[in-house]
C-alpha cells in the first residue's frame, strides 16, 4: 500500500510506503510547470518538412554588417511601431538587403528593449551570411549588467532563426522594422496554428507579409519561452503600411514581441509557410 501526501509548504511531495510494521518515506520533487519552457531542439535538417526557398546571401542581397537607415530616414520612423516611449536606434544596425527575389528593400534593423529602463540595445551578430546548417552563439552584456545569449543563423534552407535568452527574470522585448520589397502591393496577415507538446496545447502565432501576387513572401514566427505566452493572445504587435503608402516608395513592416521573460525563439522564412518545421523544432525543457 502507498499513500501520497502533498506537502504544500514546500516544493515537493512525500510518499509513504507501508511495509508491515515499518515504512519507507521517499521525498519526491515534482516537475514545476512554471520552470518548464518552450525551447528549441536546434535541428539543422529538413526532417521531411517543408522548408524555405533558396536565399541569396551575397553582399548585395544578404545581411549587411552595419548600416544606417538608408531607405528609412529618422523623419519617417514615426510610421513604425516600437515598444518604448523613445524611438529605437536609427544607425549602426544590421538588416537584410534583399534575400534575392526582392523580399526586402532593407528590412530587419533588429533590437532588444529593456522594459524596466525604457532603453534599447543593438546586438551586432557575427558572423553573418553563414551557410545553411550553421548556428553561431554570442553573449552580450546590456542594460547595466543583463546578459543575453543569442543563437543565430540559417538552420536549413530559407529559414533564419534567432534563439534569444537572458540570465534573469526581468522583462525584455525583441523588435524589427524596415522596408519590404513589395512596393505598392503589400498584403499583411496574422496567422495562427494550434500544436501540442507533451500533451499540452499551445498556439503558434505568426505573420505573412507578401505582395499581391504572393511571389514575395516573408513569414515570421514568434515563440516565447514562457508557456503561458503561447496560449490565447498573440505573441507580437505589428504595424504595416498597406498598399500604396508613401506613394509606393516605402512599404513599411515592423513588429515587436510582447513583454517576455527568459527568452524567445524567432524564425523568418522566405516564400514558404514552414510552421510544421518550426513546431517540430520545439520542445518542453528546463533552463
Amino acid at each position: 500500500m502507498s499513500i501520497t501526501f502533498l506537502n504544500t509548504g514546500q516544493a515537493g511531495s512525500i510518499t509513504a510506503y507501508s511495509r508491515g510494521l515499518g515504512s519507507t518515506i521517499i521525498r519526491k520533487t515534482p516537475v514545476t510547470s512554471s520552470l518548464i519552457y518552450i525551447l528549441s531542439n536546434g535541428y539543422t535538417a529538413s526532417l521531411g518538412f517543408t522548408i524555405g526557398a533558396s536565399i541569396s546571401k551575397t553582399t548585395s542581397d544578404g545581411m549587411n554588417a552595419t548600416s544606417s537607415l538608408v531607405s528609412v530616414p529618422p523623419t519617417t520612423l514615426g510610421d513604425y511601431i516600437y515598444p518604448g516611449t523613445s524611438t529605437p536606434p536609427t544607425s549602426g544596425l544590421q538588416r537584410w538587403s534583399d534575400w534575392g527575389g526582392d523580399i526586402f528593400d532593407q528590412w530587419g534593423h533588429f533590437y532588444l528593449y529593456d522594459v524596466e529602463t525604457n532603453a534599447y540595445y543593438i546586438p551586432l551578430i557575427h558572423p553573418i551570411n553563414q551557410a545553411d546548417g550553421v548556428i553561431s552563439t554570442q553573449t552580450y552584456s546590456a542594460f547595466g549588467g543583463r546578459t543575453f545569449t543569442i543563437k543565430h543563423g540559417y538552420p536549413v534552407q530559407g529559414i533564419f532563426k534567432f534563439d534569444i535568452s537572458v540570465n534573469d527574470d526581468k522583462e525584455f522585448v525583441f523588435g524589427v522594422y524596415g522596408d519590404m520589397g513589395s512596393d505598392n502591393f503589400t498584403q499583411n496577415t496574422n496567422l495562427s496554428s494550434s500544436f501540442t507538446l507533451s500533451g499540452n496545447s499551445y498556439n503558434l502565432y505568426y505573420n505573412r507579409n507578401s505582395d499581391l501576387g504572393v511571389t514575395e513572401r516573408l513569414y515570421s514566427y514568434i515563440i516565447p519561452y514562457e508557456q503561458d505566452k503561447n496560449k490565447n493572445i498573440s505573441t507580437y504587435t505589428k504595424q504595416n503600411s498597406g498598399p500604396g503608402a508613401n506613394s509606393g516608395n516605402l512599404e513599411i513592416f515592423s513588429f515587436y514581441t510582447k513583454n517576455l521573460k527568459r527568452g524567445v525563439n524567432i524564425y523568418f522564412s522566405k516564400t514558404n509557410d514552414v510552421r510544421n518545421w518550426v513546431i517540430n523544432d520545439l520542445k518542453l525543457g528546463s533552463l
